[in-house]
């Protein structure tokens, strides 16, 4: 917490006591209707606090939330700091729909909400406020990143704590710091208007851009994901919740893979695309988020039965072989039917089990010196290498396994 000096401030002659100096009045909106700020209960919920707290850099200088607050007085962000993320919110109020699914969704979500403490949460409420939906998308990036760590085989235990303990590992390279490898936290701020998440990025970031951003904060070593529910980009998709949730597991995939023993490399394009649209999909399959280079055309995002566009395009040959798909490093090289086969062999690669899938990333993500953390040999090769230790596979025979899987799995219409 950053606290400013206080000057001037006397009474008869002397400094009042710190005892008597009160914490500035918090406006009503943000007050936690279901915790009442309580430390206790932030507690029991695995918070650290609702601010203030640091959020990225600005140039060489740290930034936090309240100078994000300063800036934009008027968003009225609220924020939570979690065991591995910080996170702001100016979501509006959602009313949830009458869909059975969706209703079981979000009832079930409240439900381990109240299990968790929160206990003035009604699982049969029919509109999400603003800090309902704070809660939510808090309690799911730390659902997702307890099951990315499932998946890659690690636990908190398997990082450095500091940079001390990173002294020590003198062996397997693991990273930098305690977040998968990142020395900081991971960082959201999801914006309910495109008005102001365009002025926090120009302002934080110094970028301009008309989808989400994905940022590395270098120097405080923290990755950023940011975007507006709004967004004219996404067709007001983002405005549902349950896309807006998707969108965020699909993002925050993205950036644990990158913060993932440490962000030092980019890994190929489809080892990122693939893993994000498999678990947004487990979230929703109706709503499907695309990474695009700057300026690329949108990709329709209306067509959602992966599994029947797998079979159609093997069936007409309309799909870029695995042997290219692996060399590309730039995401203005995929189309749509590509990304449909990268999510269609990465539905391949989890079907054979956990454990395959977290050496595979382990030997993909780990081609640095140990020591100085730098990256060593070709990142497309060693990707290659990675996928024959892993699997035993070849990008050929890799190909004719995905192939045989897809038309013994997938229904045909």
């Amino acid at each position: 917490m950053i606290r400013r000096a206080l000057a001037g401030l006397f009474v008869v002659g002397l400094a009042l006591p710190l005892a008597a100096q009160k914490e500035p009045k918090l406006p009503k909106w943000r007050i936690d209707p279901y915790t009442k700020n309580d430390p206790k209960l932030l507690e029991k919920l695995g918070y650290v606090s609702y601010g203030p707290f640091e959020f990225g850099q600005r140039g060489t200088q740290t930034v936090t939330t309240a100078d994000i607050d300063k800036h934009l007085i008027d968003a009225q962000i609220l924020w939570v700091e979690t065991k591995h993320f910080r996170l702001g919110s100016t979501l509006e109020p959602w009313v949830v729909p009458l869909e059975p699914e969706i209703r079981a969704k979000i009832r079930g979500e409240l439900e381990t909400l109240l299990g968790r403490g929160l206990d003035r949460v009604s699982p049969k409420t029919r509109t999400l406020d603003r800090w309902l939906r704070l809660h939510l998308f808090a309690q799911r990036l730390e659902a997702h990143y307890a099951e990315m760590q499932s998946w890659l085989g690690v636990t908190d235990e398997t990082f450095p704590k500091d940079e001390e303990d990173r002294k020590t590992r003198v062996g397997e390279y693991v990273g930098e710091g305690p977040f998968l490898g990142q020395r900081n936290k991971y960082l959201f701020l999801i914006f309910d208007r495109t008005e102001d998440y365009d002025n926090y990025l120009a302002t934080f970031t110094g970028r301009r851009t008309v989808g989400g951003q994905q940022w590395n904060f270098k120097d405080v070593d923290s990755l950023l994901y940011s975007c507006a529910a709004d967004n004219p980009t996404e067709d007001g998709r983002l405005k549902d919740d349950t896309a807006m949730h998707g969108h965020i597991v699909f993002s925050a995939t993205h950036n644990l893979i990158n913060g993932y023993l440490h962000y030092n490399f980019d890994l190929p394009v489809w080892m990122r695309e693939a893993p994000a649209h498999w678990f947004e999909r487990r979230i929703t399959e109706h709503f499907n988020s695309y990474t695009r280079s700057e300026g690329a055309p949108p990709i329709d995002a209306r067509a959602w039965q992966y599994p029947l566009e797998t079979r159609k395009f093997l069936a007409n040959g309309k799909f870029t072989p695995f042997s290219e798909v692996m060399k590309w490093r730039d995401f203005g090289e995929m189309e749509f039917n590509d990304h449909v086969m990268v999510w269609s062999r990465q539905d391949y690669l989890m079907s054979l089990g956990k454990e395959k899938w977290a050496k595979f990333m382990r030997l993909g993500k780990a081609q640095v010196d140990p020591l100085t953390g730098q990256t060593v040999g070709d990142i497309v090769e060693g990707t290659r290498n990675a996928l024959k230790e892993a699997y035993g596979l070849s990008p050929l025979s890799l190909e004719e396994k995905w192939r045989e899987w897809v038309l013994a799995t997938y229904p045909a219409k």
